[in-house]
């Protein structure tokens, strides 16, 4: 009983119809108002220019490309800073500099993973934490080579 209930809901958002909410039964017609609505909403083109965008891969790439151009930095150095704004003694010294743009070490970068919890969410390479702490002597130069 409990499934059909569940299998009732999920038509009912999929149909966005008040009927089944009224008491009517999960019936076909549902069904294709719920996949006509599915279908409805799908994109599967885009017009770009004169030439058509087509599959889902091709649709993301242009509409990131599209949007990162849209709210996207600006090209260039639209502010550029007065070298006179800071004083002398205010300024990164050339020592400091030379440690700060130093490359980094393997164990930094090791301690830096080995501090992360293991259970967190993967990141957006869909990889989790503990793969790479787990793996880190088989995987260790390509992250040594990545930094």
């Amino acid at each position: 009983m409990k499934m059909c209930e569940e299998e009732e809901l999920y038509w009912f958002k999929r149909s966005h119809e008040k009927w089944l909410l009224e008491g009517d039964v999960n019936t076909e017609f549902f069904h294709k108002v719920g996949n006509g609505r599915k279908r409805r909403k799908q994109i599967l083109s885009l017009d770009n220019e004169g030439s058509t965008i087509e599959g889902d891969a091709a649709l993301l790439e242009h509409a990131t490309q599209y949007y990162k151009q849209l709210f996207g930095p600006a090209p260039g150095n639209i502010l550029p800073i007065d070298p006179n704004l800071w004083l002398d003694d205010e300024k990164v010294t050339e020592e400091d500099n030379l440690l700060l743009t130093q490359p980094f070490s393997e164990s930094e970068i090791k301690y830096a993973l080995f501090q992360m919890e293991k259970n967190k969410a993967a990141g957006p390479d869909k990889i989790p934490i503990d793969f790479y702490q787990c793996c880190w002597e088989v995987i260790k130069q390509d992250i040594l080579d990545l930094f």
